[in-house]
C-alpha cells in the first residue's frame, strides 16, 4: 500500500491527489513553487508542501519526480505541456511511470491499472500529476474518484497482518475455541492487527463504500474467524447485532465490517479543513 502521495499542489489532478491523501489518512508532501501559489491563488496551509527557491513549477516537478519511487500521470485526451514534461523527467531520472488516459480507459479500469502498477513496481511514494483545472475542468473530480478507487483496491487486496490470536481453524495449531466469539471481540482483533494507517483509511470510507471490502478484508474475516467452518457463537452474535434470522457467512461478515467501521470512526476519522 502507498505510504506517501507527492504533489506540487497545482489545480486539477495534483490538488485531487492531496485531498485524497488527507481524506484517507495517507502521508502527503512534495515541493511546490516559491510563494506556495497555484493558478487559483495561495495554497491553504494544511497542504504539507515545501517551497522551491524559484517561481513556477518546473523545479518543483523535477524534485518530486526525483524523490518519489514513481510518477502517475492522469490525463483525459490531449497531452498538456505539464504531463509531457512529467514523463520526460521520469525517464531522465530513471523512475517508474504510468500514464492513464481517461479517454482510453473507464474509471474503474484506470484505477485497477494504477493499483496493479503501484503493487507490481513496489511504489511506496508516488508523484501524481496531470492537467490543470483550467486545461480540463472536470479532471479534479475524475482524478479524485480514480485515486480513491485505486487505493481502496490496494487496501482490500491485502488483509491486515495476522497476529497468532486471529488465526482460524485452517491455520496451524489454532483450535475452534480460540476464534472470536462475539462481534465485539472480532472488531478488537481486527483493530489490533491493523496498522494506524489502515485504521484511519477504513474510518474515512463512506458507508456506501464498505462493499468494496467484501472481496478482500471480507474474505479474510470469513476465513480467519471461522465463518466458513461453523463458528456458531460468532454467527449468533452477528445475528443479534444485525437483526438477522439465519445469517450466511457473507451476511455475518458485513455485520462485522460495519461494526469495525463504526468503531473506528469514533477515534480515527479525519476532518478535512478547507
Amino acid at each position: 500500500m502507498i505510504r506517501k502521495i507527492i504533489s506540487c499542489g497545482q489545480t486539477g489532478v495534483e490538488l485531487a491527489a492531496l485531498d485524497v491523501a488527507i481524506k484517507l489518512g495517507i502521508v502527503h508532501g512534495g515541493w511546490t513553487s516559491r510563494g506556495k501559489r497555484n493558478e487559483e491563488g495561495r495554497l491553504p496551509a494544511h497542504y504539507n508542501l515545501k517551497e522551491t527557491s524559484s517561481f513556477g513549477f518546473q523545479d518543483a516537478s523535477e524534485k518530486n519526480v526525483f524523490e518519489s519511487d514513481g510518477t502517475l500521470v492522469i490525463s483525459k485526451g490531449v497531452q498538456t505541456p505539464g504531463t509531457t514534461k512529467a514523463v520526460q523527467l521520469a525517464l531522465k531520472h530513471q523512475r517508474q511511470f504510468l500514464h492513464v488516459d481517461l479517454m482510453q480507459h473507464a474509471l474503474f479500469e484506470a484505477a485497477s491499472l494504477s493499483c496493479s502498477w503501484m503493487a507490481q513496481r513496489q511504489i511506496n511514494s508516488v508523484f501524481i500529476t496531470g492537467p490543470l483545472a483550467s486545461e480540463e475542468p472536470q479532471i479534479y473530480g475524475q482524478a479524485q474518484k480514480l485515486l480513491e478507487a485505486a487505493f481502496y483496491l490496494g487496501f482490500v487486496k491485502s488483509g491486515p497482518q495476522t497476529p497468532s490470536s486471529a488465526k482460524g481453524p485452517g491455520d496451524s495449531g489454532v483450535a475452534q475455541g480460540d476464534l472470536p466469539q462475539t462481534v465485539a471481540e472480532a472488531v478488537f482483533r481486527l483493530k489490533s492487527a491493523m496498522s494506524l494507517k489502515d485504521r484511519s483509511f477504513l474510518a474515512n470510507m463512506q458507508a456506501n463504500e464498505l462493499s468494496h471490502l467484501n472481496s478482500g478484508l471480507g474474505e479474510y474475516i470469513k476465513k480467519h474467524f471461522g465463518l466458513y467452518t461453523g463458528n456458531a457463537n460468532l454467527m449468533k452474535s452477528c445475528s443479534d447485532r444485525g437483526r438477522l434470522a439465519q445469517p450466511l457467512p457473507d451476511n455475518a461478515c458485513r455485520v462485522i465490517l460495519r461494526a469495525l467501521w463504526e468503531d473506528l470512526r469514533k477515534t480515527h476519522k479525519l476532518r478535512i479543513i478547507k
